[in-house]
């Protein structure tokens, strides 16, 4: 991999995970104040509200969000007609997800003895799949800051005014949920114009007819693909539903949002991969598509590392944030967060395969993921409650990860591993060691004690173990940048 890709992938990555830490941290705000505003089953049902939304999007969307993705990333600059192209794309996305809309709607009827609030939240599903399909193309050009700043950090946060606003005028779950769909839509709004101001050097002129019917083609594959990869995450939640008391569906709710923070740093590598990937597959370079996979593999499983063992080792005290009466939902949590480290630790597999234009492997692999998640969890759901469906969480993601990585060693000839892997257990086990044993002195005191000072003692362990787990070059270049960073910091 060249030193210039290299440089920005590192920089790209770093900046998406400060902007996704405030991503993160806007969503768990929701989360809380649903979870303290709401009486109990409030939480449980906006979630699903919000989800079934979220997920219908992903297929609606026609796959038209990977398809601009990936016709941007390997066309040669800025060719004319990209954004006629990308315009159409979101016009086919939308057309679709409004029939989507209209069909989540009128099912609701039937599935739910209150069915309003699914209903309001399949108003969001149009504005959901527009905006993706606008910051995909934005992707493509490589460009990181409108999915920062919108998807991120813009929807949630409006998402949270909103809903507040909401609750102080007395709407409850509804106006939580209406104002979901409120906040996508004015995220839609902003990542048109975001496109068009980056896409001012394409030429304005129409995109030739067969170049949108090549990307629906990509694409529809995509959209069974999507809507199943989205189900993988919250159809545990609604088997659950259908099993337990409507508590434990918001214990495991609070425990299934939690395991998903640990995606934080492969989906901020992820997703300033995915544009280079198909470039570098488009163009034949192998070499190059390798080393980049490695490379921002192992950077997402060392960041990760350190969240994975505080979410582990305080999963009670991270709970509690909810309030204290979430505390059942700890063992799922470990649960779903080992299903997730696998995740990490494989890494954009799932991106390497759709990049290469293997859609519709893509999509076998997550009908077989989904068919074993539903049939497991229908079945330890009903024995072992949210434990036995967490158990079948983890074991779905693993799988079909695992999956993929096979098929993209065999069909593209990569993987993500490489021998510096095994320095981080160093760091690693510091970090370990120092958060089983602040918690153990701590106990269980209050979670507003016991979380951060556990964070801080091991993330600060960790940080002074890090060298010694990195090759040579990068610990060479992270010693150089902390040094100048502390002499800056001292003559400033």
């Amino acid at each position: 991999m060249s030193r210039s890709d290299e440089q920005v992938v590192l920089r790209g990555t770093a900046a998406n995970v400060i902007g996704l830490v405030a991503g993160v941290l806007a969503a768990f705000g929701v989360q809380v104040l649903l979870g303290r505003s709401l009486p109990v089953g409030g939480l449980g049902v906006v979630t699903i509200a919000v989800q079934v939304a979220f997920v219908a999007s992903a297929g609606s969307r026609l796959g038209m969000d990977m398809a601009t993705l990936r016709a941007v990333s390997v066309e040669s600059g800025l060719a004319p007609g990209l954004r006629s192209l990308v315009d159409r794309a979101a016009l086919v996305a939308l057309a679709a997800s409004v029939v989507v809309a209209a069909a989540v709607a009128a099912v609701a009827e039937g599935v739910s003895g209150d069915p309003h609030p699914l209903q309001l939240g399949a108003l969001a599903i149009p504005a959901v799949a527009a905006c993706n399909v606008y910051l995909g193309a934005t992707r493509g050009l490589k460009s990181m800051a409108p999915t920062l700043w919108l998807f991120w950090i813009g929807q949630p946060a409006a998402w949270i005014g909103l809903t507040a606003a909401g609750l102080l005028a007395g709407l409850g779950t509804g106006g939580a949920v209406a104002a979901y769909g409120v906040s996508w839509l004015l995220a839609a709004v902003a990542a048109r114009a975001w496109w068009r101001r980056l896409a001012a050097g394409s030429e304005d002129v129409p995109a030739a007819a067969g170049r949108l019917a090549a990307a629906i083609r990509y694409g529809l594959p995509r959209a069974p693909s999507a809507l199943l990869a989205q189900g993988l995450f919250w159809v545990d939640l609604f088997v659950l539903a259908h099993y337990r008391r409507q508590g434990a569906v918001d214990d495991y709710a609070a425990a299934s949002r939690v395991a998903q923070v640990l995606l934080l740093f492969l989906t901020s590598a992820g997703m300033i991969f995915s544009p280079f990937a198909a470039d570098l597959h488009a163009r034949g370079d192998r070499e190059r598509l390798d080393a980049l996979f490695k490379r921002s593999t192992r950077w997402s499983v060392t960041a990760t590392i350190p969240v994975l063992v505080v979410l582990a080792v305080c999963a009670p005290n991270v709970l509690h944030i909810f309030g204290r009466h979430f505390d059942p939902g700890s063992t799922a949590l470990r649960i779903l967060l080992a299903g997730q480290a696998v995740n990490v630790v494989t890494g954009s597999v799932a991106f390497v395969l759709i990049m290469a234009g293997r859609t519709g492997l893509d999509l076998l692999d997550n009908a077989v993921a989904m068919v074993l998640l539903v049939v497991l969890a229908a079945v330890l759901g009903s024995s072992h409650g949210m434990d036995g469906v967490a158990v079948a969480s983890a074991v779905s993601i693993s799988t079909v990860n695992l999956l993929r990585l096979a098929q993209v060693q065999r069909l593209i000839g990569i993987h993500p591993f490489e021998r510096a892997y095994l320095r981080l257990a160093i760091p690693a086990a510091g970090c370990l060691a120092v958060a089983l044993g602040v918690h153990a002195v701590l106990g269980s005191g209050r979670f507003e004690l016991v979380l951060p000072v556990t964070a801080a003692a091991s993330a600060a362990t960790y940080l002074g173990l890090l060298p010694a787990g990195l090759p040579a070059p990068e610990r060479r270049i992270l010693i150089e940048r902390t040094r100048r960073a502390l002499g800056r910091a001292a003559h400033g």
